[in-house]
């Protein structure tokens, strides 16, 4: 995502890493991109028909096709294996649906209850779905078996957003409040069983729960990308000079 000087909202660009070369793909806000399972394309969220609706686009090039629209503002948050879309909305509490990306394209509800909650992510398994919520009064992580969300355990302690996977679905990465990452160790089988959380470094962000994505981590878990501001951006002003020649006496 990368902000327009102009007018302050994001757009989405591509870095080609060997290169270093930018090129954008959408000329308009955009929200949330999340990269389809074999790398062609993104689906992104953005509001040109005045809500945030549901689109996508190759990332070589082509015309943007709209997914999913509704009354309300809806949110991408994971392209899984099977080709459907993991979102969520705002009807109140936000609340997660699964979009079949072909066919009918009906949501199916996957969670809905009156407490906050955001940044479900499935693991790479697709057994289960870590996410944050506010059900203690502050955000906590939780991991819940997948699609059913009915196996559940809080994995946090002292306040947590933002949760990760490892590539491998052993480790769960998350941030404190406080901007420290964390991790759990996620064992396998047929329950969820897991460790305590272990602190691994403190990360130069200010934390913001709600954010879709302060950092990413390596597929292997060594490495972490953290999203630094470089300075707000401003609304250009425009100053009329000798304003009071063009008042009528």
């Amino acid at each position: 995502m990368r902000a327009d000087p102009e007018t302050g909202g994001f757009e989405i660009w591509i870095l080609d890493l060997p290169t270093g070369i930018l090129s954008r793909l959408t000329p308009h806000t955009c929200e949330d991109p999340q990269w389809s399972p074999d790398s062609r394309e993104l689906v992104y969220s953005s509001d040109q028909k005045g809500k945030l609706d549901l689109y996508r686009k190759e990332v070589g090039g082509g015309n943007e096709e709209l997914v999913f629209e509704s009354d309300e503002d809806k949110w991408a948050q994971q392209w899984l294996k099977d080709g459907s879309l993991l979102f969520e909305n705002n009807s109140g509490p936000v609340n997660f649906y699964r979009l079949p990306l072909s066919g009918e394209r009906k949501p199916v509800v996957l969670l809905e209850t009156e407490v906050d909650k955001d940044n479900p992510r499935v693991s790479p398994n697709e057994r289960w779905v870590a996410y944050q919520s506010q059900e203690s009064g502050q955000w906590e992580v939780y991991i819940a078996s997948f699609p059913s969300f009915g196996e559940r355990r809080q994995v946090s302690n002292g306040g947590g957003c933002q949760p990760r996977w490892r590539r491998d679905g052993k480790e769960l990465f998350y941030l404190g409040l406080e901007g420290k990452m964390r991790s759990v160790e996620v064992k396998g089988g047929p329950s969820l069983e897991t460790n305590a959380p272990r602190i691994l470094f403190q990360t130069p962000l200010r934390v913001d729960a709600l954010a879709a994505a302060q950092y990413v981590a390596a597929r292997d878990g060594e490495r972490f990308l953290f999203g630094e501001p470089v300075g707000e951006v401003s609304k250009p002003v425009t100053i009329v000079l000798n304003w009071t020649a063009g008042v009528k006496r």
